[in-house]
């Protein structure tokens, strides 16, 4: 039987039988896929730089678009880590050159006179300041201070790291390692107190308050002093920086001349107020912008009622006189009375009128209207309230009536609670301020376990929680949880609330006839001492006192006073 490959190429054979034959050749030699033409795995490298090609072209155009954002930060241009969205809008602002200033028309400088100027603003920045000053030195007991405390509160630190809380605190108080006070001088460092008044003033002031770090000359030995740097001189740079490094972000400008630069390591410039404005650009709002019309209006208040007394020429009558009198008469008479009555600087003088008889009269106007209790006292209580709430401080802090219908709040029985309540608002956010200020950018350099901490901000609340101690705390659970060791002797045990002394004896009691020990026949105070029953006859009562008394003076470390007889 003849195949299809036979008769496909045999000439002999009838041409449609030949057509046929090819047909189902070429149908038996065709791919059934196009992986039968081109195998899988020889054409997958083509595959995939074709698709990753084309993934590359759809990122590109999508690149290629109008950005979103109409003016794209530093990093997004750089594309580096960070803010990727608008910090300071370079296109509004203005920009001088290497650093932007402040918006708006109340520069530092009228900020600062504004303060001056204002016996108010004075009286507000100078109570805080004073305020601060209480807690600028090291913690004791039941008194304002500061600590360098773990960041962990339920672990007690060890030898090392005590010896480490107190350089630190020593560093505080020094602002840098340098203790001998002459030489800070030369240094031109404050102590923490006076560093603390600079910051303080210059926070309520211009919410501009930067504070410079000098490393040792061994950066890596980290921060060897602080500064308080005059927060009226600092100017920010834009996201270029100063001179092409980006690093600097800080200048210090003194009468329009650039005097210093600062990079994120030099100084620390965290404003108490921060605003997410572009156009600010990170400064802070003060307070005192945000009293301008209130203190024009106290001021003209206060310059209006000054005026009234020393520049008055507006006379309050006029005297009238009847009768013939000469010319002479009337010129005596007159030098007589404006030396007797006229005021300073020609205040208060007063008009004479002559008549011949006693139907020529003279009608007396007032020129004025008289200045009454809302013009001075209701107007100057109102404006002073307005400026002790944006400054969270009761007006009872710096000895001002406040604004209300009753009587002053110092005459009340809840002065107490309102005073507290102010520093509730005002000095305690100050303070948690600064703590964490200390705690993010000084203390955290020379290790990530401390933490700055003000303490005795609420002695009440120390107070009550001693109290609460002592109810359920024994004395040894009350040394331990002050870092002091523990007392061997039975005592140490005991408890100290007074109430459950009895039954802390009791059970001593019970305890010791457990253990077959039982008291001496005749002894009904046995079992009530601390200690173990003494058998030395020759030991007294006084004696057994005063031992007691020693061993709870150095329970508490306090000291002992022995008095010889």
């Amino acid at each position: 039987m003849d195949s299809a490959l036979t008769v496909a190429f045999d000439p002999a054979a009838p041409a449609d039988e030949r057509a046929d034959a090819n047909a189902q050749l070429q149908k038996a030699t065709m791919p059934n896929a196009l992986s039968d033409l081109l195998p899988r795995a020889d054409i997958q490298p083509i595959i995939d730089h074709i698709r990753a090609d084309l993934e590359e072209q759809a990122i590109t155009k999508a690149l290629s678009r109008q950005n979103v954002i109409p003016f794209p930060s530093k990093a997004v241009k750089a594309r580096k880590p960070g803010m990727q969205s608008v910090f300071l809008d370079d296109i509004q602002i203005n920009v001088r050159g290497e650093w932007y200033e402040r918006p708006g028309v109340f520069s530092f400088d009228a900020m600062r006179a504004m303060v001056e100027q204002t016996p108010i603003l004075n009286a507000v920045v100078m109570t805080r300041i004073r305020q601060v000053q209480r807690f600028c030195r090291v913690q004791s007991v039941e008194k304002p201070g500061f600590q360098i405390r773990l960041k962990d509160k339920d672990k007690h630190p060890n030898a090392e790291e005590k010896k480490q809380i107190e350089a630190l605190q020593g560093f505080f108080l020094n602002c840098g390692w340098e203790s001998n006070p002459r030489q800070r001088l030369r240094l031109k460092r404050d102590n923490f107190s006076n560093f603390m008044a600079k910051l303080v003033r210059d926070s309520l002031t211009m919410d501009s308050m930067p504070i410079e770090t000098e490393f040792k000359r061994d950066r890596s030995l980290g921060i060897d002093g602080i500064y308080a740097v005059d927060g009226a001189t600092i100017r920010l740079c834009s996201e270029e920086g100063y001179d092409g490094d980006d690093e600097i972000f800080a200048l210090q400008v003194v009468q329009g001349n650039i005097r210093a630069a600062y990079t994120y390591d030099d100084l620390i410039y965290i404003p108490r107020n921060p605003r997410s404005d572009v156009l600010v650009g990170g400064y802070g709002l003060a307070e005192t912008e945000l009293l301008i019309r209130v203190v024009t209006g106290f001021l003209n208040a206060f310059t209006y009622n000054t005026k009234y007394f020393d520049s008055n020429a507006i006379p309050k009558g006029l005297l009238h006189l009847t009768g013939n009198y000469g010319e002479q008469d009337l010129a005596a008479f007159k030098r007589f009375w404006n030396a007797m009555v006229k005021g300073i600087n020609n205040a208060w003088a007063l008009p004479v009128l002559v008549s011949k008889d006693q139907e020529s009269k003279a009608a007396f106007e007032k020129f004025g209207v008289d200045v009454n209790e809302m013009m001075f006292s209701k107007w100057m209580s109102f404006l002073t309230s307005l400026i002790c709430a944006i400054y969270s401080i009761s007006p009872d802090e710096i000895n001002f009536e406040s604004f209300s219908d009753g009587k002053s709040s110092l005459s009340g029985s809840d002065t107490d609670e309102k005073l507290a309540n102010s520093k509730d608002k005002g000095l305690l956010p100050l303070l948690a301020y600064y703590d964490n200020l200390f705690s993010d950018y000084i203390v955290s350099d020379f290790g990530d376990k401390f933490e700055f901490e003000w303490t005795g901000i609420e002695v009440d609340d120390q107070k009550q929680k001693f109290e609460e101690v002592k109810l359920c705390n024994t004395v040894n659970e009350l040394r331990a949880s002050r870092g002091e060791k523990s007392i061997k002797e039975p005592w140490g045990d005991a408890p100290l609330n007074p109430s459950l002394i009895a039954a802390w004896q009791a059970a001593q009691q019970q305890s010791q006839e457990d253990y077959g020990i039982t008291p001496a026949s005749g002894d009904d105070d046995a079992g009530s001492d601390f200690g173990s029953p003494n058998d030395d006859d020759d030991r007294t009562d006084a004696d057994s006192a005063a031992e007691g008394a020693d061993q709870l003076g150095k329970s508490f470390g306090l000291p002992l006073l022995t008095i010889e007889p």
